[in-house]
């Protein structure tokens, strides 16, 4: 936990904002890391050459969900964007909470986050407007396909 915190401290405001859709203070990233049990979620992270993590997915069940849905979210430091990184955490952490029981994984997201969007599509997601709501909802089930198995 300690590395994933460090990873998203080195965030800047506008990723944290896209990580957490609203802006997240030092002390919120430090609460949402304590709140994170591995025990329940599913965490996994990229890390470089000399030993930070340069990027973090995770899937957990979050209360208000349908039974068995998790909520994915992902991470990439700014230089390490563009090689793969997110889409294979987020096909590898879906693929782990698959293998643990899951029935779904839920993605939202920023309407502006184009990477994001990019990302959902490139696994197969069911992209659906939430009315006037400022989030897009992408559902990736078991039939996500091939590039769940990464």
């Amino acid at each position: 936990m300690p590395a994933v915190e460090r990873h998203l401290l080195a965030l800047g405001p506008a990723d944290r904002r896209k990580r957490f859709l609203l802006p997240a203070d030092d002390a919120a990233i430090g609460a949402f890391v304590a709140r994170l049990d591995p025990g329940r979620a599913v965490v996994v992270g990229a890390m470089a050459p000399d030993g930070p993590a340069v990027g973090v997915a995770e899937a957990r069940p979050v209360a208000g969900m349908a039974r068995g849905t998790v909520e994915v979210a992902v991470s990439v430091h700014p230089y390490h964007r563009r090689e793969g990184i997110g889409r294979r955490l987020v096909a590898r952490a879906v693929s782990i909470a698959f293998a643990e029981g899951a029935d779904a994984a839920v993605l939202l997201f920023a309407p502006e986050n184009r990477a994001m969007a990019r990302l959902a599509d490139a696994l197969g997601a069911r992209s659906t407007a939430l009315g006037g709501a400022l989030l897009v909802e992408a559902t990736l089930d078991r039939r996500g396909g091939a590039a769940l198995a990464a």
